[in-house]
């Protein structure tokens, strides 16, 4: 029975999401894995709103702990952080004691990408420089951030022995 994969991140909202999730679908596959993503649950008819949002939470909540870990991009999104429903994920899922193995195509680290003046933002709150891809809660694991999907894939090879 191979591994089941959570594949966490905003390529849910990517104007291309059907090909990124393919592709990732497919190197999963390829690497003895068995992917699954937020995109594989048929949204209902006829709901929306608050509704919606709420199928569509508990949907990934249920893939989230049926998955024995999540691979979880955390690319810069809409800003210098990640995703916030991706940081929610991956949270959820440590908490479930699930592997958690990071990405990001992204080599600029969090600091250096936070408008401001190297110590304070725009609004005078203190950068967090730790020089880390991410915020410490989400970038201090050890398995570090990976630069890309199939690094990722690979690493989670080293902590499952697959």
């Amino acid at each position: 029975m191979s591994m089941k994969l959570y594949l966490a991140g905003p390529d849910v909202f990517a104007p291309d999401a059907a090909a990124r999730f393919e592709a990732m679908r497919a190197a999963c596959r390829a690497n003895g894995f068995e992917p699954l993503t937020p995109v594989d649950t048929a949204l209902p008819e006829g709901v929306q709103g608050v509704a919606l949002a709420r199928f569509i939470k508990d949907a990934n909540v249920a893939l989230i702990r049926r998955c024995d870990a999540v691979v979880a991009n955390i690319a810069p999104f809409r800003g210098p952080n990640m995703d916030p429903g991706t940081a929610w994920e991956i949270g959820y899922a440590e908490a479930l004691g699930k592997p958690v193995v990071l990405w990001s195509e992204t080599p600029v680290l969090l600091a250096e990408r936070t408008p401001g003046d190297g110590r304070l933002d725009a609004q005078g709150w203190m950068i967090e420089n730790f020089g880390l891809a991410e915020n410490l809660m989400i970038a201090i694991n050890s398995h570090g951030v990976a630069p890309d999907f199939a690094t990722a894939l690979a690493r989670l090879h080293g902590l499952t022995g697959n």
